[in-house]
């Protein structure tokens, strides 16, 4: 199915359930909220290239929608935004990128069975380039939730690649049940489809299936158990020497959440991860030149999971940092499953009322578990400026540097600067039905 053919099932049927909840006699409201973002980029590497840089200039714009409808008993709505991106020397790279997200939520199960709650997920997006760290062009300047070559659930986060059309389709629905006031269990399942519409990357489809149960055990901390089966299905033809059938893991781990102030909280969580690469292979180099192939993996091994976020807010701004180690299926790089540890931190700071400033940094290393595809170390730093000039109009100026450098087979060394300079309009709310 194409991603046109899912947005017009999408619009389709969020008007027929629309039309059947607003002719019962309640309270509601139908309303779309509408913005158009204008952003002027320049880049010295266009398309993250090792060697031969393009340096270019681009104009990026396009709306952003959220149609909702909302009465007590429903929420239900779809996000839209749409993003042209036009380059002045290389036209080739202009593309049109999209993302597309629904809204559920239904008050009415919580009413009739106190207690539960049901979250339902579903998100497409396409786009020229998966984000390493989820953190698109200069802070989302593009509205997206951009998962870097193979970011998110079950990817390799903190690699960047060459620009390569990608569609990524996230569906899930998760199940919260509070038992008491403090004690509390939830089940979820998702799936997170990946194509590329370029050789050179890996298509794959991945099941997550996960139950955990949280107790408060006093007013400022909470403990967490839980438990994941991941299976990623490797789709089409191999790519980048590596080869797999499928990658299964089992995940257990526990947590524990504390309120040192009510500014201050963190998490610390640590588990171990039990992954199996099903008939995965490699190409390894010869003596003499050329290459053979070697099988990897193949019987279960053990990896430690876990990480550390700590969060502050002020008066005026706040404050985030976090590291983790998790275990990924070579996101579309390649078929094989890898270790990854990330150190992240962002902040913002409100400079005066109209003006408000930002910065993340992020560091990643990646490896294969059993393998030789990946060994790379990126570093990634982003800062700006948002600034209101009126009720409806704010303006956003950003940097952003990528620096990545790889041992292993695949994934090269790239450096990329970036600055990008938008303005972005946001009209009133429109009810077409109240």
């Amino acid at each position: 199915m194409s991603h046109w053919s899912a947005l017009r099932k999408l619009t389709v049927g969020c008007g027929v359930l629309v039309g059947l909840l607003s002719a019962h006699p309640v309270v509601a409201a139908l309303s779309l909220e509408t913005s158009f973002s204008v952003t002027g980029t320049y880049t010295d590497n266009l398309f993250f290239a090792n060697e031969d840089a393009e340096e270019d200039v681009g104009t990026l714009f396009g709306p952003n929608l959220t149609l909702l409808f909302e009465n007590p008993d429903v929420k239900i709505g779809a996000t839209y935004s749409g993003q042209v991106s036009l380059y002045v020397n290389n036209s080739q790279a202009n593309r049109y990128n999209q993302n597309a997200n629904i809204i559920l939520d239904l008050p009415f199960l919580t009413k009739q069975y106190r207690g539960l709650t049901v979250t339902i997920d579903e998100s497409m997006s396409f786009t020229p380039q998966l984000d390493a760290f989820s953190l698109t062009e200069a802070q989302n300047t593009s509205n997206s939730r951009g998962d870097g070559a193979g970011g998110g659930t079950g990817g390799t986060q903190g690699v960047f690649t060459s620009r390569s059309n990608a569609f990524l389709n996230r569906a899930g629905v998760t199940l919260g049940y509070a038992w008491t006031s403090r004690l509390q269990t939830s089940l979820a399942y998702s799936n997170q489809y990946r194509h590329f519409f370029s050789n050179g990357f890996q298509d794959s489809l991945r099941h997550t299936g996960s139950f955990s149960g949280s107790y408060r055990a006093t007013k400022y901390t909470t403990v967490t158990s839980s438990y994941s089966y991941g299976q990623t299905e490797f789709l089409g033809k191999s790519t980048q020497g590596t080869s797999a059938d499928r990658i299964i893991t089992h995940s257990p781990s526990l947590g524990l959440t504390h309120a040192f102030t009510p500014s201050l909280s963190g998490t610390i969580s640590a588990g171990v991860s039990f992954v199996k690469q099903v008939g995965a292979t490699e190409q390894v180099p010869v003596a003499g030149g050329g290459t053979q192939e070697r099988a990897v993996g193949g019987k279960f091994m053990t990896s430690y999971i876990g990480g550390v976020n700590l969060t502050k807010t002020f008066q005026r701004g706040s404050m985030g940092v976090s590291a983790n180690q998790t275990i990924g299926s070579g996101g579309g790089l390649a078929s094989q499953a890898t270790r990854t540890r990330t150190i992240t931190g962002q902040g913002d700071y409100a400079v005066t009322p109209r003006m408000n400033a930002f910065a993340s940094v992020g560091w990643a290393q990646n490896d294969s578990i059993g393998g030789n595809a990946l060994d790379s170390i990126t570093y990634r730093v982003q800062t700006g400026l948002v600034y209101s000039l009126t009720q409806w109009l704010s303006g956003n100026i950003s940097y952003s540097r990528i620096d990545q450098r790889s041992k292993g087979t695949i994934a090269t060394d790239v450096v990329v600067n970036q600055v990008f300079l938008s303005l972005t309009a946001v009209a009133d709310p429109w009810f077409l039905m109240r």
